[in-house]
């Protein structure tokens, strides 16, 4: 039963933990390790940034009016974005500590009255799944051609509209949509490859 309409599931603790593991978080591992950039992530690992970027969600979620999960993910993907652009500025001026913000895991505890995070909202083993996932969906996007990788990592992992990311390309819509369905088609034989003819040849497809 969905909760009453004055409860949003990023609300209450009762759901977060439900929220986050339905978000794919694998997908948005991807999303970051392409912000991040080979350079930053020898530096900075992925998922602190996911763990982070959980806790300033939880922090902040009075911040965020729900509409629905997928403008939930967009503010997920917003948080950490910004949390990167403040690691690479730092990481310029050439501060050793990078001025961070304390990891999940070194922010002492698991009390919710803290104001960290719900209970069993995320464990090291889904990290380590999550990560997994995320290494095998990467490897397949990087053996699409540039042009291809780029639009299908902008519409299909970051969620953009197929417009919005033509804009962002700096292409016409028509030459987006081309590769969009190129990319795809490449996107989803590479799949299918990777995982073998026992396996769901569509995972990965609704980040």
């Amino acid at each position: 039963m969905p909760p009453p309409p004055d409860i949003a599931p990023h609300l209450d603790p009762a759901t977060w933990g439900r929220l986050v593991d339905s978000l794919d978080a694998a997908t948005i591992f991807v999303v970051i390790g392409s912000w991040l950039g080979p350079q930053a992530r020898a530096e900075i690992q992925v998922e602190d940034i996911w763990q982070e970027t959980l806790w300033m969600a939880w922090r902040d979620r009075h911040q965020h009016q729900w509409i629905n999960l997928s403008r939930y993910r967009a503010w997920l993907l917003a948080i950490a974005r910004h949390r990167i652009s403040d690691l690479l500025r730092a990481s310029t001026r050439q501060k050793r500590d990078m001025q961070r913000t304390a990891r999940f895991s070194d922010l002492g505890g698991t009390d919710t009255v803290s104001g960290l995070l719900p209970p069993q909202s995320t464990t090291p083993s889904r990290v380590a799944s999550h990560l997994e996932r995320a290494r095998l969906l990467e490897r397949t996007l990087n053996t699409l051609e540039p042009p291809l990788r780029d639009m299908v990592r902008l519409r299909l992992f970051e969620e953009l509209s197929t417009d919005d990311a033509a804009t962002q390309l700096g292409v016409p819509l028509s030459t987006a949509k081309h590769r969009l369905v190129r990319g795809l088609q490449a996107y989803r034989e590479a799949l299918r490859r990777e995982l073998g003819d026992g396996h769901d040849s569509t995972a990965g497809e609704q980040p």
